[in-house]
């Protein structure tokens, strides 16, 4: 507006300098306010107007020398004086009004433009923020996968004992003595049948899966949103569903896989283990002037993993879960986020029935609905938690860099782990959920069990070099160790032992710790990246590597797995007491074991062993990048035992592993990844030169390998 208002008088002011010229006025006859105008005015230009007639009867009329005029001076200067007072006075209203009129039109186009401006505005914040808030967003991704598996039950497998040193299945077809070992020696027992005289290839599994995980986002308002995980097809393999399935009985018509022309929707029960829609989590997220609020059955991640993981990775196949109650603020850059968490809740009912004992002796009826309640709070596991961490966004972390800084993020997990009672009979079965029998307090346990979890990571960088590391520790006792129902103070009879002529129930211990490493650093602009990866976990002394400590309650010497406690130490009495001889036991679980979806290789502890424990590793590394997006890497994984009474074979030396893959991924969210891994078994996973086995072909491990493709798309 000031803009226009001086424009307006620039054009006045110009308009004004074409004026005729008058006479001016003695200083400080005109206003002050108007001596600008009067300035203007003498300058004008315009041609002036005709002389006067003198008036009548004027003498004093004097006729200027040489104008012809016959008026005086004293009256020329009156009529000047008068013209002048009139050009201005005319000249002021003109500027006046002019004046007006540019103010309104400015005042005019001023609020013409605000409401433009304003119009615009708004269409920006349409575009830019509407899209933020899109009630639905759907994040997540889709995999393909194939594999190629050799001999990865390592040739030790022995079908008529049915023993091996490796967690991994052989093929169905399995005949280990064919070819140059079929002969009459042959065992005549062996279940695979009848050997033939030409070797074939039973040692390789050969197979496809696929997954589509979906991540959907309501965003309620801005501060409000609800955040889901399904999975649809999770990890189905590929042919397992087709419609001659599920037999006969079903499918009278189709009584032969080879016609099949379609794959069925796969059914839970029916044709599948699990439905093809598996809702694993569902969560709300709250903002609010403080912090956020999240409560829900979410994921959870710390660290790298080796404790909490989410296994939101691509090529991950577990993930874990918690049902709880978070807060999280940030305070002095730190982020800290207490909660807490319904681990276990026990038997559950509904209400509006006849009670437990009434509805035939079911909490429940299979398929009813209803609203279900945690039958008894005093069998439910607590836990307490903490997080307490500083983590940067990758933006900070690549200016940080950027600048020639250093930069380093840490941060703390800790779980206190609390259960009074407990009710063995619950879990003990797969159906105990679903019939869900009355419980009775002759059913209940007393664990007072009590733990402590803790995990410490860090993540150090400074211009190429990268260091991070996890570390673990559990801590913790457990006094009622029965697992089945035997009376509130039931213990497991493996703990019993004498001690001054007296039965005593010893409690459990657990000391558990492990540690992960990983480090890289970038050569030849980001192309070249050299690293050394390692890790270890806790063992234990006892039989087995306790990876499935519930399948082998009393494993022994040679066992792959089993039970981590009750072996009995040292001599035995000659005279029992009460049925118990032990005078010494092992009431210690001391072996860690990773999150299954922390990621160490291809084939020993993914496949074979299936998480790493009672072990330690050292993974050399080595990758090329040809573009940012497309690239080759080598790992070369040595591993060995801490325990050699842990293993198969008695020995501490396990395996060492090359696995190669290359990788690639676009833009678009493509990625793409074929790899080959090589397994060289060592002493570790040989049989036990005690075991008894049919042949001594099985003794030694066999060189192992594989080769897969991944295929997935991000979006």
């Amino acid at each position: 507006m000031r803009h226009i208002v001086l424009v307006s008088v620039l054009t006045a002011t110009s308009a004004l300098a074409q004026a005729p010229s008058a006479p001016s006025a003695p200083k400080g006859d005109a206003p002050a306010e108007t001596k600008g105008v009067e300035k203007a005015a003498d300058k004008a230009s315009e041609p002036a107007p005709p002389p006067l007639p003198p008036l009548p009867g004027d003498a004093a009329a004097v006729e200027p020398a040489g104008a012809g005029s016959t008026l005086g001076a004293d009256e020329v200067a009156r009529l000047k004086a008068e013209l002048k007072a009139d050009l201005k006075a005319e000249v002021q209203a003109e500027l006046r009004a002019q004046l007006k009129t540019e103010l309104e039109t400015a005042a005019r186009d001023q609020s013409t433009a605000k409401a433009a401006a304003q119009e615009w505005q708004e269409e920006r914040w349409i575009e830019e923020v509407k899209p933020k808030l899109n009630f639905l967003e759907i994040d997540g991704y889709f995999r393909f996968r194939f594999d190629l598996f050799n001999r990865l039950d390592l040739g030790t497998y022995d079908p008529i004992n049915q023993r091996g040193t490796s967690g991994f299945p052989v093929p169905t077809t399995y005949r280990p003595f064919d070819g140059a070992t079929c002969d009459e020696n042959t065992p005549d027992n062996f279940s695979g049948g009848a050997c033939s005289t030409e070797a074939g290839d039973t040692q390789t599994i050969i197979s496809t899966n696929m997954r589509l995980r979906l991540d959907p986002t309501l965003n309620v308002s801005e501060d409000i949103r609800i955040r889901s995980t399904v999975d649809v097809f999770d990890n189905i393999v590929l042919g397992s569903t087709p419609e001659s399935l599920p037999g006969f009985a079903q499918n009278p018509t189709l009584p032969l896989p080879m016609f099949a022309a379609s794959q069925n929707p796969p059914q839970e029960g029916l044709n599948s283990i699990y439905d093809a829609i598996r809702i694993r989590r569902v969560w709300a997220e709250v903002m609010t002037p403080v912090g956020q609020l999240r409560f829900g059955r979410m994921p959870q991640q710390f660290g790298l993993g080796l404790l909490a993981n989410d296994g939101n990775k691509l090529d991950q196949d577990f993930g874990d879960n918690a049902d709880q109650i978070v807060f999280g603020t940030r305070i002095a850059g730190h982020i800290i986020a207490p909660g807490y968490s319904w681990s276990s809740s026990g038997p559950f009912g509904r209400g509006g029935g006849a009670g437990a004992g009434g509805d035939s002796n079911q909490g429940f009826f299979q398929g009813e609905q209803g609203q279900r309640y945690n039958l008894d709070p005093k069998d439910d596991v607590h836990s307490f938690m903490l997080v307490v961490a500083k983590k940067d966004t990758e933006a900070d972390i690549k200016e940080t860099l950027r600048q020639g800084k250093t930069l380093l993020n840490y941060g703390v997990f800790g779980v206190y782990r609390t259960q009074a009672f407990d009710i063995p009979a619950y879990y003990s079965s797969a159906q105990s959920v679903l019939t869900n029998p009355a419980l009775g307090p002759d059913q209940y346990v007393s664990r007072n069990a009590n733990a402590g979890i803790g995990s410490l990571w860090g993540r150090f960088q400074w211009d190429k070099l990268k260091i991070e590391a996890e570390a673990v520790g559990i801590v913790g006792q457990v006094d009622g160790t029965s697992t089945s129902s035997g009376g509130l103070d039931a213990s497991d009879a493996s703990l019993r032992v004498v001690e001054d002529g007296v039965v005593v129930d010893k409690p459990l211990f657990i000391l558990q710790g492990g540690v992960a490493v990983e480090s890289s650093y970038a050569f030849l602009n980001d192309q070249l990246v050299v690293g050394l990866d390692a890790g270890a976990a806790s063992g234990d002394d006892a039989f087995g590597f306790g990876t499935r400590p519930v399948i082998n309650q009393n494993p022994k010497a040679g066992d792959l797995d089993g039970k981590q406690y009750g072996e009995c130490l040292g001599e035995r009495l000659a005279t029992p007491v009460d049925g118990v001889d032990c005078q010494q036991v092992d009431n210690d679980v001391t072996s860690f074991r990773f999150d299954s979806d922390y990621i160490v290789d291809m084939i020993l502890w993914r496949e074979v062993l299936g998480t790493v424990t009672d072990a330690f590793y050292v993974k050399p590394n080595i990758s090329y990048y040809f573009t940012p997006d497309l690239g080759l890497r080598a790992d070369v994984v040595y591993s060995q035992a801490i325990f050699a009474s842990s293993t198969p074979g008695q020995q501490n030396p396990l395996g060492l592993e090359l696995d190669v893959r290359g990788f690639y991924a676009n833009e678009g969210g493509f990625y793409f990844m074929p790899q080959v891994g090589f397994l060289l078994p060592l002493g570790g996973l040989n049989h036990y030169k005690d075991t008894a086995l049919s042949d001594e072909k099985f003794r030694n491990a066999q060189f192992a390998w594989t080769f897969q493709l991944f295929a997935g798309i991000q979006f």
